[in-house]
């Protein structure tokens, strides 16, 4: 009767225990974020809003090790698409940048939207009729991609959005200077406040945007899979429409 040498035996067992441990997503992410209200945002110390909590939740319930870090939008932008592992929200899907990552989502939605000076008498009825502005957006963001897809070039880019509300109010012969701004409707006054401008209103708004956690395309299979299934749990337990309701209210426009 034939029987199996231990060595062999040995080596069978280390295979299987080898196959079922990296079934397991059981690397670390990093997730980089921005100051990006009402999505992502520092509140107290403590990381909060509408995609980071439902990052977050999500996070715990695939069981997946992991460390946050906030940074300008620019650096978490190009570390994310650098480094194994690495995960950026919130960020809009574009055709342009479909193939730089690996797509959890989408967790909520954002208007963009173009903003003026109080006293901007242009008329922005149209996409194209933003030709002729300068227009302040910030390095690598969708927006500005956007609007550079569609023909609108003549953009002035900053490293953060809190540059730009300040550089509408610059003289008109100022290099610097914009005539609009594009960013995010929901934290266009919070970012403008905190850039101590108040006097700015709303031209035109560009449109409805998805947005994901965008991973590095050298993340963990595993951990991706398990990521997604357990978004559809939070989606199922309704906690998506749960704290859109709250943001929508506290962030009301």
């Amino acid at each position: 009767m034939p029987t199996t040498c231990p060595s062999a035996a040995l080596r069978a067992t280390t295979i299987l225990l080898l196959a079922a441990a990296f079934a397991l997503p059981a690397r670390a992410l990093t997730l980089l974020t921005e100051e990006n209200p009402p999505f992502n945002y520092s509140e107290n110390g403590k990381l909060t809003g509408l995609v980071a909590e439902l990052v977050l939740e999500t996070m715990k319930r695939a069981n997946v090790p992991f460390t946050v870090e906030v940074l300008p939008w620019t650096r978490a932008y190009m570390r994310t698409q650098a480094e194994k592992d690495t995960c950026l929200f919130a960020t809009a899907r574009l055709e342009n940048r479909e193939k730089l990552f690996t797509w959890v989502g989408p967790f909520a939605s954002n208007l963009w939207g173009v903003y003026g000076r109080g006293d901007f008498a242009g008329s922005v009825r149209l996409l194209v009729d933003l030709k002729p502005f300068r227009i302040g957006g910030v390095v690598n963001d969708a927006k500005v991609e956007y609007l550079k897809e569609n023909g609108i070039t003549n953009i002035r880019q900053a490293l953060e959005d809190r540059a730009n509300p300040p550089r509408l109010f610059l003289p008109a012969e100022d290099p610097n200077r914009i005539d609009l701004w594009v960013t995010g409707f929901f934290g266009a006054r919070d970012v403008a406040k905190a850039a101590k401008v108040s006097d700015i209103k709303l031209v035109f708004v560009v449109r409805d945007i998805p947005l994901y956690l965008a991973c590095s395309p050298q993340t963990s299979p595993a951990a991706l899979k398990a990521l997604n299934e357990a978004l559809e749990k939070v989606r199922a337990d309704g906690l998506p429409a749960k704290l859109a309701a709250a943001y929508e209210k506290k962030f009301a426009r």
